[in-house]
């Protein structure tokens, strides 16, 4: 599909903010799994995730997607990766508290974070300098 202008939106719901993905509507005829998102300045590669919810037209953004990035509203284009070359084999991720006074100084099992993250993640779009916004981790 070619490129059409959607209005960004925030997530309905705070379970669909923590899936990483944007979300669309049920009835949204032309997007697909994966679609790149883009305004005058940044453009990311995101997966869909499809809801009753949102307007058609519309495209849902979790809060910290929408500060960073996507208003005005966004050119959407589908996406087809080339799993040859367009696959994660490494990824650095920066990990902070998006409140700062709930921060926790106990020690975290970074091994079980990783498995937790590939569990959720798995096929999903990422971008370089994506924010993502995650759960709690337990210990």
């Amino acid at each position: 599909v070619a490129g059409s202008t959607m209005k960004a939106v925030r997530c309905p719901t705070d379970d669909l903010s923590l899936t990483n993905r944007v979300v669309i509507s049920e009835k949204e005829p032309n997007l697909e799994e994966h679609v790149v998102v883009s305004n005058n300045k940044q453009e990311f590669v995101f997966t869909t995730k499809r809801h009753n919810e949102v307007s058609v037209g519309s495209i849902a953004f979790s809060l910290p997607q929408v500060l960073s990035s996507f208003f005005p509203p966004s050119t959407v284009t589908n996406y087809k990766f080339d799993k040859s070359k367009g696959c994660i084999n490494t990824m650095t991720v920066e990990i902070d508290f998006l409140q700062k006074k709930y921060i926790d100084s106990n020690p975290y099992d970074t091994d079980k974070m990783a498995s937790e993250f590939l569990q959720r993640f798995f096929n999903q779009a990422f971008s370089v300098d994506q924010q993502v916004f995650v759960w709690a981790f337990q210990g």
